[in-house]
């Protein structure tokens, strides 16, 4: 690795790992030390403490103590709006994820369905678009966020997690995730978990110390519960894997299934030349002070204009309680001695008002959020056309981030496909899935994801996958023509929304065992019940490939026979025999049409050699299973012949 001198060697000796973690951690601390207070800034004004001054002794905000005479301080949090429009109009967009084929090949399309019905499944059974959420709002406090996708053996499932940026550790002095050679997730956890998860380290973990009381106070990144202990795990981008507590590799692993690095880095705003993105929150927060600060103005103006001052002569015998706020007091005064008078300040000069809403204005401009977006009438539109356009470009600045999370989302499935193909059985596979299971499990281990990839993802559609959506879905299909009203009823009754895929990503997928049978040298069968129009698809795709032609000569004749009775399938036998007879166009095949009634007469058609022995074996073993049923006839019939009489109870014989 070039990063350290020390290293460490595991059992086998196989392996160097290097050593000096910890170091090397600290260090990524201290590179993002002003990240951390603009974090630790931007979450206090977005819950409301926006009156802070940073103590360089204890190292954490402190909230500023009003001097004397200014008790008047408003907060004013015009954040929180914003934070949660945008949060909405990002969690609204959450992209899920479509895979399509690498080929128009009805065995590329088999590998993108079957990936994606495991994806939708894993997509609701794991609740991801919670955990996109849930790193959305890093996204937007602090600018960076990172989605970790792993196999949790406890639970047996694929799982994926929101890292927060105070948990998520890079390679010193890197100005990109990209080329830092390592990133390490912290974690905290309890000594007994760890024992119980780590029984051959116990010695060490005893050791090892344990958060305390002081780690609570400081930055928001050191308050954590008591009694824990520090673990990072690292994954390198040549595929390593490990779990460290301070110098200890607690778990080590050489190759990451299918070569996958599950880590994937979101930034809100991506600046060049800097490490850490930039998120919603810190841009706003000198305007959102000077908004709060020219309000408490305004108000204390307000009170002093409430308040005023008064000119008492001390000649006039008034004591200091006699004037309050009392309505309809009575003060008394010594005429000779001078009438009190009252001092009206100044007013509030209209500039300042004017500055307050340029701040509102400012602080609204540099979220990229306005009037239209927050649900208010823009001034002079009126018409709801209008205020959509409006709208749709106000939120256009959202591009960059939605593409981000985009990015984040393909990477996010990937790495669960490949995880999925790799841990889970078949067995699983069908609890989940049902009688789809098979298939889907089939394709998924069949299936490249990685290198020279045979499906592709794409998240860019923000497809939707949800109750109202899967309904209106179904009802648009009606409307169209493209499904009848019976399967429309169905989908709509059972909730299944898309069935109908499910059902032909089994008939394609149950069409292509049939077909690798038949090129085996296998005889196969096909039913009614079975989807012919799935079957036409795959051997007639198949007829056209290189694979057909280099196929020994009796082989093609037989699969070219299976296409045959498929395209005739329902039609009468003379239709068959014609399609067999006329199924090639060159060489054209002449014949008088007496002699071709006198074939088709006859029933006299060139048949592949196998199909004809598999005709003749299917007839021989109708004819003995006749047979047999008319031997069980005879037999039956001639032990009732033997069979003694019952004497009738009436005195005679019956």
């Amino acid at each position: 690795m070039g990063e350290d001198s020390t290293t460490m060697v595991d059992g086998s000796g196989s392996k160097k790992w290097p050593g000096g973690l910890r170091d090397r951690v600290s260090e990524s601390k201290n590179d993002r030390i002003k990240e951390e207070r603009s974090w630790d800034l931007s979450l206090l004004f977005l819950s409301g403490n926006q009156w802070l001054t940073y103590d360089e002794n204890l190292r954490q905000y402190e909230l500023t103590r009003p001097r004397r005479g200014q008790q008047t301080r408003v907060t004013v949090n015009l954040l929180i709006n914003v934070y949660r429009n945008i949060l909405s109009r990002l969690s609204v967009a959450y992209p899920s994820v479509v895979v399509l084929p690498a080929s128009p090949s009805p065995e590329d399309i088999v590998k993108a369905k079957s990936s994606e019905i495991a994806l939708q499944y894993w997509w609701q059974s794991q609740k991801v678009k919670d955990v996109i959420e849930k790193g959305i709002e890093h996204l937007l406090t602090c600018g960076t966020t990172a989605f970790h996708t792993f196999y949790n053996p406890e639970s047996q499932d694929v799982e994926v997690e929101a890292i927060s940026p105070y948990d998520l550790f890079f390679e010193p002095k890197v100005t990109c995730p990209d080329m830092s050679e390592w990133i390490a997730i912290r974690r905290y956890h309890t000594k007994d978990e760890l024992i119980e998860a780590y029984p051959d380290h116990k010695d060490d973990i005893e050791k090892s110390a344990e958060t305390s009381e002081s780690a609570g106070e400081g930055t928001l990144e050191n308050r954590v519960p008591e009694n824990r202990l520090e673990v990072f795990e690292f994954y390198w981008k040549d595929g390593r894997h490990a779990i460290v507590l301070g110098s200890t590799y607690l778990f080590k692993e050489d190759k990451v299934p299918g070569g996958i690095f599950p880590v994937k880095v979101v930034r809100y705003t991506q600046i060049p030349m800097k490490l850490w993105g930039m998120g919603l929150i810190a841009p706003l927060i000198d305007l959102q002070w000077y908004f709060n600060k020219g309000r408490s103005q305004i108000l204390q103006n307000v009170e002093m204009m409430g308040n005023p001052k008064w000119l008492i002569p001390k000649s006039a015998g008034i004591s200091s309680k006699s004037i309050t706020n009392v309505a309809g007091e009575k003060v008394y005064y010594n005429m000779a001695g001078g009438k009190p008078e009252m001092i009206a300040p100044v007013p509030i000069p209209s500039y300042m008002i004017d500055n307050l809403r340029t701040l509102q204005a400012e602080i609204m401009d540099v979220a990229g959020v306005h009037s239209v977006t927050m649900g208010k009438r823009a001034v002079g539109v009126t018409s709801g056309k209008a205020i959509n356009a409006l709208a749709e470009r106000d939120l256009s600045q959202l591009q960059m981030t939605q593409s981000n999370i985009e990015k984040g989302t393909r990477d996010i499935a990937r790495c669960a496909l490949v995880l999925m193909s790799h841990f889970y059985k078949e067995k699983k596979m069908v609890s989940m899935l049902d009688n789809l299971g098979s298939v889907v499990w089939k394709e998924l281990k069949g299936t490249n994801i990685i290198k020279d990839p045979e499906v592709f993802l794409e998240s860019g559609s923000l497809f939707r996958h949800e109750s109202g959506d899967r309904d209106q879905k179904v009802l648009e299909m009606l409307q169209m023509g493209l499904i009848p009203p019976d399967q429309a009823l169905k989908e709509l009754s059972f909730r299944t929304g898309n069935a109908h895929v499910a059902e032909k990503v089994q008939a394609l997928s149950h069409a292509e065992d049939i077909l690798e049978a038949a090129k085996k040298g296998f005889a196969v069968e096909i039913f009614n019940t079975d989807d012919i129009s799935a079957f036409k698809k795959v051997f007639g795709d198949f007829m056209k490939t290189d694979e057909y032609y280099k196929m020994p000569p009796e082989r093609q004749q037989y699969v070219a026979d299976i296409f045959i009775s498929l395209e005739t399938q329902g039609m009468p036998d003379e239709a068959y025999q014609q399609a067999m007879l006329m199924r090639k166009v060159f060489p054209r095949q002449q014949m008088p049409n007496a002699q071709l009634q006198q074939k088709l007469g006859a029933g006299i058609v060139g048949q592949s050699p196998m199909t004809d022995q598999q005709v003749q074996g299917e007839q021989m073993m109708a004819q003995q299973m006749a047979n047999a049923v008319t031997d069980v006839d005879k037999l039956a019939k001639g032990s009732e012949a033997l069979m003694p009489k019952r004497p009738n109870t009436m005195g005679g014989i019956g």
